[in-house]
């Protein structure tokens, strides 16, 4: 929350009873409120004639505010310990033009209760929750709970006011706390209190349902005897920021053993509580939920991100990095690694004719043959469509990769049954040795790709060693690069467009560019194989600016409200990407709110702390970020939590599967993750009416893919965009 000014000469110690500028143990309390109502922000403020000053808080960071900002002026008004509820900010007169209304942090609900510290009415004090969303409702419990919880705040200040504690005070106190535990009892989450020796001294009624005891089995016994032994570190490193008293609700999430003798996976939240003084420590209070769900969704996403969501083996990301830990082992026992890469013969043929579902059936059989002719610690990742890579370590002799990639050839050449049809597949395979003098797996994995390059050209369903002299083809490769650079100075390459629909209404809502070659001699070149290429040379940088310009130029010709998608490199971002984005919207005048950038996770692995530094200066100038081909990288929930993508676009490979009920399970997580963290989702591939129903279903609130379009020329889509717009 913004900190705006207060205008009274009186600080925040001048208050006989204020001694310091926050009370730890009432922040404590605040974040028990937080927790207990579901709301981002609780607090306790105290009001003079002209200020707020908060005295314990849960989610705010300034200690005081002007009083005719502050909306607990209207609760300090009403009567004691009578709750002023509003469940919605923009619907009350009194408080719809508010700063903290209509400004930063944007209230909705606010619920509040006046208390009395004394008889004079110079001071008051509130005790508030409020959230960035409006309430259906917060019916009498709500209110008789929030009543309570200041009754116990009242009682709380009034010890610090006072220098003896009365009889009257005391009872007070103690009915206070009694009606603390009723509120803590009545609440989902485990709320623990301990000792200065963190010994349990009350347990929650919750414990029942989360951890299967009863809170008298847990009382007084240590807090961390049900840890998980796998997960004690990561408790210690929590306890030592606690101890060392890090004024930020430090967190952890660690394993409790349940009472049948399985483990639940416990978010823990540990604060020091005080008596008196800062310096008096009087026990602690923790808060445990139950987060199980969410971290199965979690680790599911993050398997997905490192396996084929088709096959189930590891995909490019995981292979690289078994690869890079052969090499390692290599390097230190001299044993010779192998790296083979194979591809089908004749995968396209059977695909083509048989249709997806045959094929798909059919990376499975194959998939499952090359594991059977594996060790257990040997690698075998799917790296493309019909592409897979093997990774053999511990070899007793380089010529013992001979003797597997000979025993592939056989495993996958045997006759498979596809739906009543039997069909025969090969397998080219590419091979090459890595010693002790090899450190590139790049360079691995290149050499055997040429030698798969040769294999094919021996007829298939064989495989072949690398040798040096393979480079032949390598310069077909570089003729390749060659004409790129020809074919930009002529004008080659040109634009199209694919619509972005939204799954409910249908109507198009932005379109992405991609971009396309048509080569004098060889025709139309596939992006899969000069991108990579323009990548390599550089070629992209100039390719990637003309296609920023020119995408932005196109997108003034469509209506104001769509936006159009640019996909980037992560070599743009290393050569200029940001003059290049200012350069396009400058020349074109396109506003930038109507430029969407679409960044894959593999151009975040490559120096991901400047990438996202560029995101982030390019989204405060209004220009939208998508993370395209969610998925397929490596680390996808890290990323998301480090930078805010406006979009998240789910890769068409769990799309296309989403009939399964494991894939549409892993959708809607995302797309549940998405919403937590206020990202819309869009879908892509989708091909059939089939997966739009599901993709609907899951919350996908946009969809892109063939069923609605493939990508049109410029004409076409403005005439796509026209049609469409009719149609609404």
């Amino acid at each position: 929350m913004a900190q705006r000014p207060c205008a009274s000469s009186e600080t925040a110690n001048s208050a006989n009873w204020r001694t310091s500028p926050r009370d730890p143990q009432l922040d404590a309390i605040c974040r028990v409120a937080a927790g207990l109502f579901g709301v981002r922000y609780a607090y306790v403020s105290r009001l003079d004639e002209a200020c707020q000053f908060l005295l314990g808080s849960e989610g705010l960071s300034l200690n005081s505010s002007s009083r005719s900002d502050a909306l607990c002026a209207l609760t300090a008004v009403g009567q004691q310990h009578i709750p002023l509820v509003i469940l919605d900010t923009l619907a009350d007169h009194r408080v719809v033009r508010n700063p903290y209304v209509t400004d930063e942090p944007h209230l909705r609900f606010y619920a509040g209760v006046p208390i009395s510290l004394d008889d004079g009415a110079a001071n008051k004090v509130t005790v508030c929750v409020a959230d960035t969303v409006p309430r259906a409702v917060f019916d009498a419990k709500d209110r008789e709970r929030l009543s309570d919880l200041a009754v116990f705040i009242e009682a709380a200040l009034r010890g610090r006011i006072a220098h003896h504690v009365t009889h009257r005070a005391q009872r007070q106190a103690v009915d206070s706390e009694r009606r603390f535990r009723l509120i803590a009892d009545s609440a989902n989450d485990i709320f623990v209190l301990c000792d200065v020796d963190m010994r349990r001294t009350y347990v929650s009624a919750a414990v029942r349902n989360i951890l299967g005891y009863t809170p008298e089995e847990l009382i007084g016994a240590q807090a961390f005897n049900l840890i998980h032994a796998d997960d004690t570190h990561i408790f210690a490193e929590h306890w030592t920021q606690v101890l060392a008293g890090i004024d930020e609700r430090p967190t952890c999430c660690v394993r409790y053993k349940h009472k049948d003798g399985h483990h639940v996976w416990i978010e823990a939240s540990v604060s020091r509580l005080h008596e008196g003084n800062a310096d008096s420590l009087s026990g602690y209070i923790a808060v445990l939920r139950d987060v199980s769900v969410r971290r199965e969704a979690e680790d599911r996403i993050h398997y997905l991100a490192l396996h084929d969501a088709l096959t189930g083996l590891p995909n490019r990301a995981l292979f690289h990095d078994r690869l890079d830990q052969a090499i390692a082992q290599t390097a230190r026992t001299r044993s010779p690694t192998a790296v083979l890469v194979c591809d089908l013969d004749r995968f396209k043929a059977i695909n083509d004719s048989l249709g997806h579902p045959a094929g798909d059936a059919l990376l499975r059989e194959v998939s499952v043959r090359m594991r059977s002719v594996l060790r257990p610690y040997d690698t075998v990742a799917r790296v493309g469509g019909d592409e897979f890579a093997i990774v053999l370590t511990y070899l007793d002799e380089p010529c013992a990769a001979d003797v597997v990639a000979e025993r592939l050839i056989a495993a996958v050449a045997a006759p498979i049954h596809l739906d009543g049809q039997i069909v025969e597949v090969g397998v080219s395979i590419g091979l090459t040795i890595a010693t002790e003098r090899d450190r590139d797996a790049d360079e691995l994995f290149k050499r055997a790709d040429m030698a798969l390059y040769e294999a094919k050209a021996e007829g298939r369903n064989t495989y072949r060693i690398f040798c040096p002299d393979f480079g032949a083809r390598v310069a077909s490769r570089g003729q390749l690069g060659l004409d790129m650079k020809e074919g930009v100075r002529r004008g080659e390459f040109y634009l199209v467009y694919q619509p972005v629909v939204d799954a409910t209404t249908g109507a198009v809502v932005s379109l992405e560019a991609l971009m396309r070659w048509q080569h004098p001699v060889r025709g139309g070149v596939s992006p899969g194989e000069f991108i990579p290429l323009a990548e390599e040379n550089g070629l992209i940088v100039p390719l990637g600016a003309w296609a920023l310009r020119e995408a932005c130029s196109e997108a003034l010709t469509w209506p104001e409200t769509l936006l159009v998608g640019v996909n980037v490199s992560a070599v743009q971002f290393r050569s200029g990407l940001e003059e290049a984005v200012l350069t396009a919207l400058a020349d074109t005048g396109l506003p930038a709110n109507r430029l969407k950038l679409e960044v894959t996770e593999s151009v975040l692995m490559q120096d991901g702390d400047a990438v996202i530094a560029c995101l982030h200066r390019l989204r405060s100038l209004g220009i939208v970020v998508a993370l395209d081909d969610f998925g397929t990288g490596y680390s996808s929930l890290g990323y998301l939590r480090r930078f805010p993508f406006d979009k998240i676009k789910i890769d068409k490979s769990f799309i296309r599967d989403i009939a399964d009920p494991d894939a549409a399970a892993i959708v809607r997580a995302v797309v549940s993750i998405g919403e937590r963290l206020g990202m819309g989702i869009v879908a892509e591939g989708v091909e059939t009416a089939e997966q739009l129903e599901l993709v609907r279903r899951e919350g996908c609130g946009q969809v892109q893919g063939f069923l609605f379009s493939r990508p049109l020329s410029s004409l076409a889509a403005r005439a796509y965009i026209q049609a469409n717009q009719a149609q609404r």
